[in-house]
């Protein structure tokens, strides 16, 4: 009885430290518990999310130059016909509107964010260098008639007509913008090394403009004529001989108006981007921004630059 009580209780201990070792066995072989999960490499990352901070950096993008000089037209038409008698008539013939120049262009930055959370706010200034120069030119003319009196008297032989008055009007205007600076307003949301933001400001552009116009008129007059017969002492009209035409130089003119002129030009702008980090210095960038400009000697200009770039932060 002894003797099986012993062996039965060497049994349960035998099976006790079978059990208790039974882990430490498992701890040499590193698939059961998961190690090749532990041991494979880390999943990339775009890097740290800290988008406090001053930064710089360059941009190259594709910009276009848009303007409008429908006012600058007027403004040189009213200078060139006054208060003429062919200035109703003749103001309407030829405007500019109208013209845009593509380019690419290469600029600069340097901001600071501060970060509220995830809410990036920051202010940044950019400077592009843009060379974008438009060319308009043409020219129109029509003839109107009885603008001007006439002065043939009527007569047994003569008869007047009317006036006719050619007016031609022509003009070319060239507009630049050599290149411009803003300080924008920014504002973000960061996910992880990623942050979308939108920014508003005001811009300041160096913009000159060349522009003439020229308007020409002369006039003649008709009257018709008839042949005089005499019979009894008496003259008719019985026959008649066609048209002749007189010049009128009481009628007829040139003038010019010439506008030349630079200067630095305000305006606003609007935009939207995203940013991105990789590391904890390097910053990649894309961005659009639309800057509308205030009129220049009736000039609109309207600038649009879409970017990417890269640069440091700090």
């Amino acid at each position: 009885m002894r003797i099986r009580s012993i062996a039965l209780m060497l049994g349960s201990t035998a099976l006790a430290t079978s059990l208790l070792a039974a882990p430490v066995v498992a701890a040499d072989y590193p698939v059961l518990r998961g190690s090749q999960i532990e041991d494979a490499p880390p999943a990339p990352s775009f890097g740290s999310s800290n988008w406090e901070g001053f930064y710089f950096g360059g941009t190259a993008g594709y910009v276009t130059g848009q303007f409008d000089a429908e006012k600058q037209s007027q403004m040189l038409t009213k200078a060139i016909f006054g208060n003429s008698v062919v200035s109703t008539s003749g103001s309407g013939l030829y405007n500019f509107g109208r013209a845009s120049k593509d380019k690419v262009n290469f600029g600069g930055f340097v901001g600071y964010n501060t970060a509220f959370g995830d809410a990036v706010l920051g202010v940044e200034a950019e400077y592009l260098r843009l060379n974008i120069q438009t060319d308009q030119r043409g020219s129109n003319g029509a003839v109107f008639e009885n603008l001007f009196s006439t002065t043939v008297q009527s007569s047994p032989s003569t008869e007047p007509l009317n006036t006719q008055t050619a007016i031609g009007v022509a003009g070319r205007t060239t507009n630049k913008i050599d290149d411009m600076v803003m300080l924008k307003a920014r504002a973000g949301y960061a996910f992880g090394n990623f942050m979308p933001f939108a920014n508003i400001g005001l811009a300041v552009g160096r913009i000159s403009t060349n522009a003439q116009m020229a308007q020409g008129h002369a006039t003649i007059e008709n009257y018709s004529s008839f042949n005089t017969v005499d019979q009894n002492g008496t003259i008719t009209r019985t026959t008649f001989a066609g048209t002749n035409t007189i010049g009128r130089p009481d009628a007829t003119a040139i003038t010019r108006a010439t506008q030349i002129s630079s200067g630095y030009v305000p305006g606003i702008a609007l935009g939207a981007g995203i940013d991105a980090l990789l590391g904890d210095n390097i910053l990649f960038r894309a961005e659009y921004n639309r800057i509308y400009f205030s009129d220049y000697k009736g000039v609109n200009a309207v600038v649009d630059t879409a970017r990417v770039g890269a640069g440091l932060k700090f």
